[in-house]
């Protein structure tokens, strides 16, 4: 999800052994990390978010980019170029039976360009952004739906509740809203995502089927694309100004794919595409939606757990849900409002909220005990029409949450702690900020913060190794 989509995307389709991408583990060692072993530069996987992004997005918008590809063609040159995965005219297949199978079919994609998943890596990646709205409408809580790109389907698997949604009209004059709109209710093969709805409104047609027939889309589903959508945090806020967000924000042609709940057949038509991150930043939802029952979730969150309150001793808390985050309090039914314009925190809940304290108490008592915020916990989940999300489902889940750890840090050499307490290039350490956490540029990090984060949370994992295997098992 979000920025999490640029790591994730490499590491699955980089043409490159894992050990040169990745480098030399040192989360067994953190011993050896003096400031100017900080200081070199990191393996591959973590030089890309050395490079500025700033340049990149004027010189792409002084060559002629279309506002609308910016953020898709800067991304794609700052972090998936170096890699090769940059082309913004290939198609992607979960595997070369795939790319055959494909071929087989539709004979005209037989010199089109494909990019698939390493083989040896995860079985496969879902890319999590937002369908927002149609251009001159307003993203909000009650329209906003999930977006799952993968090599091979893509879409948004479910009806939120079951039905469909209304649009409001952000023109001033003459705009009329959008009502009982139709939008998700399942995947499409992603060579075709993009395209027209099919011609025929039944069974192998809008209502799906193995062999259904449309035209070509006006380009690829590409990577990049994938990868720039996910992490375009401008999106839902800017649909609410009249003229600019259907400029700035990426779009795709889209139909809904019908069902005898829905039958009704309905056009294709452009919608604005946003970060997955506004909706639900933890991907625990999309997996739950595919049926996952065992889940390991990396959250990186803005700020520490907070310790004023003591979770375990006080049965009678009413949380706010902002104890870490509102993202994470959402998944039990809390903080599930937002002020925001560009936040959807509020169809979230799939946990009990009789579970949040209990967890709560858990993180802290690992907070105060200087360990890693790492948490295993069986969960159940509760019906979630929004995101058609059923009840009564048994989860094995660990949650592994960026922290500050008191442990990690004496592991440290002493020069490397006195720069972490006086800030030295480590200034909001560890959660350090998603963007302008250097002035200088949207998004770079130095190596520095890199190698001391990747470092801090490999030695997280590893301090839970058997734990986590076991989830995984």
């Amino acid at each position: 999800v979000s920025g999490g989509t640029w790591a994730s995307s490499i590491l699955m389709f980089a043409e490159m052994d894992l050990e040169q991408l990745l480098g030399r583990p040192l989360g067994r060692n953190p011993r050896v990390l003096y400031p100017n072993e900080l200081d070199k530069m990191p393996a591959p996987f973590g030089a890309i978010i050395t490079t500025y992004i700033n340049p990149i997005l004027l010189g792409l918008k002084i060559s002629g980019v279309p506002l609308s590809m910016l953020w898709v063609a800067a991304v794609a040159e700052a972090y998936l170029e170096p890699f090769g995965l940059n082309h913004l005219d290939a198609y992607m297949a979960g595997s070369q039976r795939e790319i055959d199978a494909i071929k087989q079919k539709n004979p005209q994609f037989n010199d089109a360009k494909f990019q698939v998943p390493q083989p040896g890596r995860a079985k496969t990646i879902i890319m999590n952004s937002i369908i927002m709205a149609p251009p001159n409408f307003e993203a909000t809580a009650d329209t906003v739906v999930n977006l799952q790109i993968s090599p091979d389907y893509s879409g948004s698997p479910f009806y939120p509740n079951g039905g469909t949604v209304n649009y409001h009209s952000v023109q001033r004059f003459g705009g009329r809203d959008l009502d009982n709109y139709l939008v998700g209710g399942g995947v499409i093969s992603t060579y075709a995502f993009g395209s027209a709805e099919p011609t025929n409104p039944g069974r192998d047609g809008q209502m799906g089927g193995q062999n259904v027939e449309m035209h070509s889309g006006p380009r690829p589903m590409c990577l990049a694309r994938a990868v720039g959508w996910s992490s375009a945090a401008f999106g839902a806020a800017l649909t609410a100004i009249p003229g600019i967000g259907t400029g700035v924000n990426p779009r795709v042609e889209m139909w809904p794919i019908t069902s005898e709940q829905q039958p009704r057949p309905q056009q294709a038509a452009r919608m604005m595409i946003g970060d997955g991150g506004s909706l639900e930043n933890l991907g625990i939802n999309a997996a739950l939606q595919r049926g996952a029952s065992k889940i390991v979730s990396c959250y990186g969150t803005v700020k520490p757990l907070q310790s004023t309150m003591r979770y375990c001793s006080n049965p009678n808390y009413d949380p706010t849900g902002m104890e870490l985050s509102q993202q994470l309090g959402s998944l039990f039914g809390f903080a599930t409002y937002s002020e925001s314009k560009s936040d959807y925190p509020q169809h979230n809940q799939v946990f009990p909220r009789s579970e949040y304290r209990p967890f709560l108490c858990e993180l802290q008592k690992l907070q105060d005990e200087g360990r890693p915020l790492v948490v295993r916990r069986q969960l159940t989940t509760v019906t979630n029409a929004w995101w058609g999300i059923e009840g009564d489902r048994q989860v094995d889940i660990a949650f592994v949450i960026l922290s500050r750890s008191r442990l990690f840090e004496e592991t440290l050499p002493a020069e490397t702690q006195s720069a972490i307490e006086g800030q030295v290039g480590l200034k909001h350490w560890p959660h350090f900020k998603t963007m302008f956490q250097n002035t200088v540029d949207i998004t770079q990090y130095t190596p520095r913060q890199i190698n001391l984060l990747s470092t801090l949370m490999e030695w997280a994992v590893y301090q839970n190794e058997d734990m986590i295997r076991d989830v995984l098992r």
